[in-house]
């Protein structure tokens, strides 16, 4: 019986070991994955994730994305709040909503699943890694939709135009301009701010008379930026107009000669995400017993920065 008695109670200790190391085993594995999610429920599976360096920036690489029941996650830094969170651009997935980003327990979460992800600095609107997120779904049957999401485009930018002005009904001629300027954002899409122009706005010929004008100006500027990237720009302001003429010996001259006089204009155009837009514009200077009209039309591309 003492031999008996002594090997239970040898298993009874080797039963309780085992029973401690398991639920120490649990605890531990609990407290990693509670460590690891930050309170965001894990799955098991779908951490295949790539990242490409598109222009590096420690502060927003991406830790761990994935995906699970329709939604996906991104985890970042901890220096990465709600309050200074990435710009995220993902594909839409077919005629639906525009996905909807949104900032839970350390995780930019997407309410849709993704396989392409593009992240951007919040403050300088560059692309900085490029995420994908294999077989989430089947772009075959699913068309992705790009959209950019609601995030204004504000800070300096630089433009240029060519296109055709017609100067004063005598004619029509090439022309072109630079302009730079500052937008600042106000509600959401909306921006206004100002632009400095310097155009050429053409050479015409009428009765053998040559005529030419340049202006300088200065403009205020409203635009409404739409989700899809497209956007409406309307401007007022004014010019220094230097008008000049070439008339033969002997032909009277006309009294034309430098005036400031006001310059209004309208553009329509579209945003890419890297900052750089294209835009069709329309501007109208106003005659005066100085100088003379000019309608232009012209095409447009500009960089934010």
């Amino acid at each position: 019986m003492g031999i008996y008695s002594r090997k239970l109670c040898d298993m009874e200790a080797i039963l309780i070991m085992w029973k401690k190391s398991i639920v120490t085993s649990l605890l531990m594995t609990s407290c990693l994955g509670a460590a690891l999610a930050d309170d965001v429920s894990l799955p098991s599976t779908n951490f295949n994730f790539d990242v490409k360096t598109v222009s590096s920036d420690s502060t927003y690489k991406p830790m761990l994305g994935f995906v699970d029941q329709g939604k996906t996650y991104i985890k970042f830094p901890p220096t990465v709040t709600r309050n200074n969170m990435p710009l995220i651009l993902v594909d839409q997935l077919g005629d639906g909503d525009a996905p909807i980003i949104s900032w839970d327990q350390g995780y930019v979460v997407i309410n849709q699943p993704s396989t392409h992800v593009k992240v951007y600095n919040p403050r300088t609107k560059k692309l900085i890694y490029d995420l994908t997120f294999p077989d989430q779904f089947n772009y075959s049957k699913v068309a992705p939709s790009p959209r950019i999401l609601p995030y204004e485009f504000a800070g300096f930018f630089m433009g240029a135009t060519v296109g055709m002005s017609n100067i004063g009904g005598k004619g029509n001629s090439a022309s072109g301009g630079l302009k730079l300027g500052y937008d600042w954002h106000f509600t959401k899409g909306f921006l206004a701010g100002f632009e400095l122009g310097l155009n050429y706005d053409g050479k015409v010929s009428k009765d053998s008379v040559d005529y030419k004008s340049w202006d300088i100006n200065a403009m205020l500027r409203a635009k409404y930026l739409f989700q899809s990237g497209f956007n409406v720009t309307g401007k007022a302001g004014v010019a220094y107009v230097k008008n000049s003429q070439s008339t033969p010996v002997g032909k009277p001259t006309n009294s034309i000669g430098n005036s400031i006089a006001p310059r209004v204009g309208a553009e329509v155009g579209y945003l890419f995400t890297n900052g750089i837009g294209l835009n069709l514009e329309y501007d109208h200077l106003f005659s005066n017993s100085k100088v003379l009209s000019v309608n232009t039309f012209q095409v447009g591309i500009s960089y934010i920065f």
